[in-house]
């Protein structure tokens, strides 16, 4: 495959995707101590300090995280370069989108299906994170684009403002005339982990968190949350979208009337020297 990169950032770019020295120097048949010069010579060159060296491995400094992000850009680059120059289709292009799995499952994966089709040499991976620091994440080059808490959004990233996620309060259809307060201070409150606090925002809006039960269990898979709730173990949100096949067949209720509960959120992504055609097609689509 023909390489336009220079070969202090492809040194560079390989150490940072297999975590050592000794991997990179193996996947570029070079020695280590060739590899550790082109590092240093890199560094000198820049006048900075892309990794932090320790017994644990070597750590990207911020500086570093730029610089791979920079490396990823020109990456897709040179694919489309050398394609349109060959009069080829692109080459395979990769990419992560990471987001809570309210987010990913409920809409993202489902707004990207077209993109398939208009780009098929596009490679979406959806990479559903509930506790991790999706904005750290994209720091270290684990994913390209996020969806996170628009308040979370980093002044060196670009994002774009998404439609809220919308909860409503359910619970299982043998439950059907109960009273909600009654509901709120008798039964437990399910979520997906302790710091998900969306049922409890939920109550607050509405006026209903004091009366609430103090437990509450967790589980972080949709589906187990799901027959938990049609069981009658207990009750919590869930998107619209996610409830509404279950509210259609008459295992679910709305509580509260179906009054609804807005999450706000935003796409977050490194901003790119070279904004490709199915990059612009991508976060367009994501809604």
């Amino acid at each position: 495959m023909v390489v336009l990169k220079n070969p202090l950032l492809i040194a560079f770019e390989k150490v940072v995707e297999l975590k050592t020295v000794h991997a990179a120097a193996a996947y570029l048949r070079l020695t280590q101590a060739a590899l550790t010069k082109r590092i240093r010579l890199l560094e000198s060159q820049m006048n900075l300090t892309l990794f932090l060296r320790s017994r644990s491995g070597m750590v990207l400094t911020p500086e570093g995280r730029e610089l791979f992000q920079y490396c990823k850009t020109i990456s897709e680059a040179e694919g489309q370069l050398i394609s349109r120059l060959k009069g080829k289709n692109p080459m395979e292009v990769s990419l992560t989108i990471a987001g809570p799995t309210s987010a990913i499952s409920g809409r993202v994966n489902r707004d990207c299906l077209g993109l398939y089709t208009k780009f098929p040499f596009l490679k979406l991976n959806f990479q559903s994170e509930d506790h991790a620091n999706l904005v750290d994440m994209i720091k270290k080059g684990m994913v390209d684009i996020a969806v996170v808490s628009p308040n979370l959004v980093p002044n060196e990233m670009d994002s774009k403002v998404l439609k809220p996620d919308r909860y409503v309060l359910v619970a299982s259809v043998q439950w059907q005339g109960r009273n909600i307060s009654e509901i709120i201070e008798s039964e437990r409150i399910i979520d997906f982990y302790e710091s998900d606090l969306t049922t409890i925002h939920y109550l607050e809006k509405f006026g209903l968190e004091k009366i609430k039960r103090p437990d509450r269990i967790f589980i972080n898979e949709n589906e187990a949350l799901i027959r938990m709730f049609i069981a009658g173990i207990g009750y919590g949100t869930l998107t619209e979208d996610i409830a509404k096949p279950y509210i259609e067949n008459g295992k679910l209720i709305k509580l509260n009337r179906g009054q609804i509960f807005e999450d706000p959120l935003a796409l977050v992504w490194y901003p790119r020297h070279e904004m490709t055609k199915y990059f612009q097609e991508l976060i367009r689509s994501i809604k």
